[in-house]
């Protein structure tokens, strides 16, 4: 299944072209579709074949949701590249993921392995990623409490530096003096544990396309 409803049909086009029977069920979110017609707790099946990028961060989400919800052994084709959100997947019944571009007869192959009991990641490999993922959400858990301490006024100083406004524009929009500004970016870099305001804007450029994360960056 793929949040792209003409690569999912396409994909099971040519499954179905290999002796598979297959099932296009609706993506979380998405809406029902001539061939997207089953809820995915309707689903019955041996093995689940996902096709999505992991980015941004509700992308990754209903990726997850799909794979709690259907307990399989699943393959992943994605074009984001190794790293913490493979832990992601790999922590909730991924067991094989290969790139977006991998043609089908690997893909049959992959899910064929899958059938037959294999899994397509070795034992070091996804005890090492999914670590990374978990220490990945220790550090963003960690940051977003630093950014949800900040008061409203901090929270508008630092929104505004991420906008590239300096310190002098800030006074002039706020009404306040310079100083006034530049208390208030001390004090955002004291709870962000950084030492410049490009560590501040950073963080929360690192936080800011979680809007769970960030629930108050449109009306702060």
């Amino acid at each position: 299944m793929s949040p792209l409803y003409l690569v999912s049909d396409a994909v099971a086009s040519a499954l179905g072209g290999h002796d598979y029977e297959v099932e296009t069920p609706v993506w979380p979110g998405g809406r029902r579709t001539r061939s997207h017609t089953a809820r995915l707790d309707d689903v019955e099946a041996d093995v689940g074949l996902l096709m999505t990028d992991l980015v941004p961060a509700p992308r990754l989400r209903e990726a997850t949701e799909c794979l709690r919800t259907l307990d399989l052994p699943w393959l992943l084709l994605t074009g984001t590249p190794s790293g913490p959100l493979w832990g992601a997947v790999l922590d909730v019944g991924v067991q094989g993921i290969m790139p977006s571009s991998t043609g089908l007869a690997d893909v049959v192959e992959a899910l064929d392995r899958l059938l037959a009991g294999e899994t397509l990641v070795n034992d070091q490999e996804r005890t090492e990623l999914v670590e990374e993922w978990h220490r990945s959400q220790s550090r963003k858990d960690g940051l977003v409490e630093r950014v949800h301490s900040l008061t409203p006024r901090e929270r508008t100083v630092l929104r505004m530096l991420y906008a590239g406004q300096g310190v002098g524009q800030i006074s002039d929009a706020l009404n306040v003096s310079e100083a006034t500004v530049r208390s208030h970016v001390k004090s955002v870099l004291h709870k962000f544990r950084v030492n410049s305001q490009l560590d501040a804007v950073a963080v929360l450029g690192w936080l800011r396309d979680d809007p769970e994360s960030l629930d108050w960056w449109e009306s702060a």
